[in-house]
């Protein structure tokens, strides 16, 4: 499940349960760093921590995740 969540220190999570939660300020960035979240958040269904699998996962999946990253991480919340 999907929802929008106002967040003040993050675009994004997924919980334990498996939902995902998007922040609504996501609305204002380049469509390129959302899909980044989305494939982020979605990678969590799989791997929920932030380990070297998830990052492993991640690549398959966005192999150019690290510039999309690395451009939303430019932009302040």
């Amino acid at each position: 499940m999907f929802r929008f969540w106002k967040m003040t220190k993050r675009w994004g999570s997924c919980t334990r349960v498996g939902n995902i939660l998007l922040n609504p300020e996501l609305v204002k960035v380049p469509v390129h760093c959302i899909d980044y979240v989305i494939v982020h958040e979605l990678c969590h269904l799989r791997v929920h921590n932030h380990g070297r699998e998830f990052y492993r996962f991640l690549s398959r999946c966005m192999p150019d995740w690290e510039c999309r990253k690395q451009r939303l991480d430019a932009i302040v919340l």
